[in-house]
């Protein structure tokens, strides 16, 4: 039993099939064998006793002469033996047939010929005849129109042919039966295989999903309860696969959420850092020189001069504090740009209008060459202060007398803004710092001359924050800074 539990699902069905149709068969085998006689005798039996009912109607109304073709038929078409004689056994009529009769007084058995049996009766002078046994004999009475009195009607039927069937079907019964196994068993393979390759299929398909392998497809065509399960399994795979992947990459998006807010966090605390040094130093300044006014300390004591120096310093911190509330608001998680269709063309003559005074100061030369008509989709007040800290640095960096290059221009659907300013040159190093925000490329940390260190981060946050490309590059005594605006 536990060796049969451990076979596999199409081996127990050949078994247990094979085992069924050799049982089914066999036991058909025998009832044919054990009814079959006692079956055959009584339909015999029912059916001669019927034909001899019948015959004896049709004769009724017919002359004995006549009447001898329906007899003649009857005894052909049923395969039986029969006689017509008088009360007294006397023979009166026998169709083309052989009979055999059995002498009473001497036990003697006789083949009665047709057209002898009076030379028979007369010579053993026997009053009346007897079927031999392993016959069915039935006798009636039968009467025709022109006879005076009725006379009897004996039938034999011959029952020896079921008996020898009976015989021979015993006989063959080992021959039988290795045929039943034969068939039994390739029935059984056909079944067993018909049946179990779908599951077989489906109990594969079901193992790798258990892996999680969500690739392969249950092929099953059929539209019964194995074929509805195949599909099912495949639509559980389907949407198995596709939870799965939303799981991962609903992960993938909370690793990538956490990494930034880590990074955040380790820019806060690095921009808060820097603040802090920032601000530092003017406010130690600033304090300084108050406190020396306060207490007329030497030159101090020009409180005119000093007062404004603090102002001075005080105006730039708080520019620079207005910067850091601008970049905290950009850099904010929930931010968003309030998109809008913005005129590119007009915004850039705008800016240029407004840098002309410190173009004017610092005798540089411009040059601006500006397509008509680019519309772009961007919050307008964002792209204004980016585009102004790219062409304010450009100028305050270049030296007195040189070129600024301000170009915007309409390519393959693109919006392309350039600034290039002469007489310039930045480091490689310097380049891929100087979006960082504090960075200076002018090592004394002056304010005059080197600026918050914010104008390229802000820059950098508004246009990453619009999905612009942009890029800066130094070359020939050059520094380019190029926007490209997708349309």
């Amino acid at each position: 039993m536990i060796k049969f539990k451990n076979k596999s699902i199409r081996q127990k069905l050949f078994i247990i099939t094979s085992i069924s149709l050799f049982l089914s068969a066999f036991v058909i085998y025998l009832i044919v064998y054990a009814v079959l006689p006692s079956y055959y005798y009584k339909y015999k039996r029912n059916t001669i006793d019927s034909e001899i009912q019948t015959l004896i109607a049709k004769v009724r109304k017919e002359e004995f002469q006549n009447a001898k073709l329906y007899i003649d038929n009857f005894a052909n078409r049923n395969n039986v033996s029969l006689s017509i004689h008088d009360n007294l056994g006397r023979i009166i009529y026998i169709p083309s047939s052989y009979i055999t009769v059995i002498d009473k007084d001497t036990n003697t058995q006789f083949i009665l010929v047709p057209g002898k049996y009076k030379n028979i009766e007369n010579t053993f002078g026997f009053p009346q005849m007897n079927y031999s046994s392993g016959f069915y004999t039935s006798s009636q009475s039968i009467q025709f129109k022109d006879s005076a009195f009725p006379l009897i009607l004996t039938v034999s039927a011959a029952l020896q042919p079921i008996d020898e069937a009976s015989k021979v079907i015993l006989n063959l019964a080992p021959y039988i039966l290795f045929i039943i196994l034969g068939i039994s068993s390739v029935g059984a393979y056909i079944y067993s295989r018909f049946i179990a390759d779908p599951l077989i299929k489906v109990h594969k398909t079901a193992k790798k999903m258990a892996k999680l392998d969500f690739e392969t497809i249950c092929i099953v065509k059929s539209d019964d309860e194995i074929g509805e399960l195949a599909s099912s399994l495949n639509e559980l795979s389907k949407n198995l696969k596709k939870t799965m992947d939303e799981l991962e990459n609903t992960n993938k998006q909370l690793k990538s959420d956490i990494e930034r807010e880590r990074e955040i966090e380790s820019k806060r605390r690095e921009f808060v850092a820097t603040i802090s040094h920032e601000l530092k130093s003017p406010i130690a300044a600033a304090k300084g020189q108050i406190e020396g006014m306060i207490n007329n300390i030497g030159v101090f004591k020009d409180r005119e001069k000093y007062l404004r120096r603090s102002y001075s310093i005080i105006n730039n911190m708080e520019k620079l504090v207005n910067e850091i509330l601008y970049m905290s608001r950009i850099e904010n998680y929930d931010f968003s740009p309030k998109l809008a269709e913005v005129n590119l063309s007009n915004l850039i003559k705008k800016i240029v209008g407004s840098e002309e005074y410190l173009s004017f100061s610092k005798k540089l030369t411009l040059e601006v060459d500006i397509q008509e008509g680019i519309i772009i989709l961007a919050d307008e007040k964002l792209i204004l202060k980016a585009l102004s800290n790219i062409i304010n640095n450009a100028m305050k960096y270049s030296p007195e007398g040189e070129k600024i290059i301000i170009n915007l221009k309409l390519i393959d659907n693109n919006a392309n803004f350039s600034v290039i300013n002469t007489g310039a040159q930045i480091d490689e190093n310097d380049i891929k710092e100087i979006f960082k925000p504090f960075y200076r490329v002018e090592k004394s940390r002056n304010r005059s001359t080197g600026g918050s260190g914010l104008g390229l981060y802000i820059v950098k946050g508004i246009l990453e924050t619009h999905g612009v490309e942009y890029n800066l590059k130094s070359y020939d005594n050059k520094v380019e800074f190029t926007v490209k605006f997708h349309l």
